[in-house]
């Protein structure tokens, strides 16, 4: 390993995935200091590079939500900053939706029009890149929606600065003849049903309602009394009725207008990320490497559920005499072969669309309001012409396929001692702690010297120095990389710079269990 100054040196930065965090910088997760993962790429690395040390390791939440990834990203900006700063080089590797976090971050940055000028490199292992779209800003959706936003929210806004504008009016006695609701509000529809039940409200709890000729005047103020409205509104329990219903209606006209404004701004901010998304990757795509196999689970499970086809609501059917309660329910079986029929093909299928939008975007991750995901891939951008991140080479796909696989054999006895254990939930926890993480082809990149290998060798070519020693490497794993950079973009003088990496076997190193 390196030994240099912290301040001499470039910094790799480690990103985890999701369910991978720690409040220990130290430890036997891959971007934990000390990890078997982090002291082999540290061996990888070029003079002057280091890997972040203890007290400078990043990390983020690794809850599985669009936020949680969108607020990492806007961290790790933030981390990186002293560094853009000082023009100091980085190198940021992610693993699973680190990477993710890696992409956003970058997008983030084109969006605030500040370019990562000292970002070297950047790579991805087993990252699933989601594809967000949302339903057109100006569709006849949209607008309808934007229309409702405008119509709630102005009565939101007449309602609260006539309650700033209150003090100042009272005061003056601009409000001496009370607090009037007048017949020329214009008040539509939505407003007048949204007022109904507060006036209701306040009427049970004392509110007088004064027919005047300017209009309804709120309350037993009386104008000829020596009481100022003033007093009135602010130290009397029937004026702070008032004024609580005022800020209420008001509440509630903004609570329904950001409802519907609320998908119309997100439908906005995507189309304006897909975009930048094309920008962004252009400017980082030759410092960029993806690591990827198509035996990934994370990639492959989140594309499964574009096409998820599981039904979660049954039909609904006349049951059949077996038990007791059958026949004391005979009676109502003429309601079931009348409503059957429309709740089965107009009720259930909506009901289990609705359903499976759920369980789909949990599973996900995605929270972010309106927004679909449509795609999952091993690659940043869905641009055309159809952009290509190949997976690694098939002599270490199914090396690293088969090395999982001999791991989850041991899945079986510690599937029996679960099932065996008298409570499920101390059955769970004994479980989770027994995996080691190689059990997945997802959770074990890190195993495989290959992949280590090519990770130091993405971040030495960005020196265009000869970045790890010759050896009896495989010619194939150069050649993928080569083919990596050329399909990047990435100069030809550079690609074709024949770099033999080091390998190491990887069974050498202590066995450690490797996070999302």
């Amino acid at each position: 390993m390196n030994v240099v100054s912290e301040k001499e040196t470039e910094k790799v930065i480690l990103v985890h995935g999701t369910f991978a965090s720690s409040a220990d910088d130290r430890g036997r997760g891959w971007w934990q200091v000390g990890s078997s993962a982090y002291t082999a790429l540290a061996k990888r690395l070029p003079p002057n590079i280091s890997l972040a040390s203890e007290g400078s390791v990043f990390r983020w939440s690794g809850d599985n939500t669009e936020r949680a990834r969108s607020k990492a990203a806007a961290q790790l900006l933030k981390f990186v900053e002293p560094m853009e700063q000082a023009g100091r080089p980085y190198h940021l590797i992610g693993h699973s939706h680190g990477g993710s976090v890696i992409w956003n971050a970058l997008r983030l940055a084109t969006t605030r029009k500040k370019s990562l000028h000292n970002l070297r490199s950047w790579s991805t292992v087993g990252t699933p890149f989601m594809h967000h779209r949302s339903r057109s800003p100006w569709g006849p959706v949209s607008v309808a929606y934007m229309i409702l936003a405008a119509l709630l929210l102005y009565p939101a806004a007449k309602t609260f600065l006539t309650l700033a504008s209150m003090p100042y009016h009272a005061a003056t006695g601009q409000m001496d003849d009370g607090l009037f609701i007048t017949a020329d509000e214009g008040v539509g529809m939505v407003t007048a049903i949204a007022r109904a039940p507060i006036l209701k409200g306040m009427e049970l709890l004392g509110v007088a309602f004064t027919p005047t000729e300017k209009g309804i005047r709120l309350g037993h103020f009386d104008p000829e009394s020596n009481q100022s409205m003033a007093s009135f509104l602010f130290f009397s329990v029937e004026g702070w009725v008032i004024l609580g219903a005022i800020v209420l209606f008001g509440y509630i006209m903004l609570l329904l207008g950001s409802f519907f404004l609320r998908p119309v701004t997100e439908g906005l901010r995507i189309a304006w990320e897909r975009r930048l998304e094309q920008r962004a990757f252009d400017e980082y795509r030759q410092r960029w490497l993806g690591i990827w196999t198509e035996d990934d689970e994370a990639i492959n499970g989140l594309r499964a559920t574009m096409d998820l086809s599981v039904s979660f609501v049954g039909n609904l059917v006349v049951r059949e005499r077996i038990f007791l309660s059958d026949l004391i329910s005979l009676p109502s079986r003429p309601l079931y072969r009348l409503f059957a029929p429309i709740y089965n093909h107009m009720i259930r299928p909506t009901l289990d669309s609705m359903i499976r939008q759920i369980v789909v975007k949990a599973a996900q991750g995605n929270d972010r309001p309106a927004a679909n995901v449509v795609a999952v891939s091993p690659h940043p951008v869905l641009s055309p012409p159809a952009p290509s991140a190949p997976p690694l080479p098939d002599e270490l796909r199914l090396q690293i396929r088969d090395r999982a696989d001999a791991h989850a054999n041991d899945l079986g006895p510690k599937l029996r001692v679960l099932l065996a254990q008298s409570s499920l939930t101390a059955g769970l926890e004994g479980f989770g702690q027994t995996l080691s993480g190689r059990e997945l082809v997802h959770t074990s990149y890190f195993d495989h010297a290959e992949v280590v290998d090519l990770l130091g060798l993405n971040i030495s070519r960005s020196r265009g120095a000869s970045p790890l020693r010759r050896s009896s490497a495989s010619a194939e794993i150069l050649q993928w990389f080569n083919t990596f950079k050329q399909l990047q973009g990435a100069e030809e003088s550079q690609v074709r710079h024949r770099m033999r990496p080091r390998f190491r076997d990887a069974s050498q190193d202590a066995k450690q269990p490797w996070a999302a």
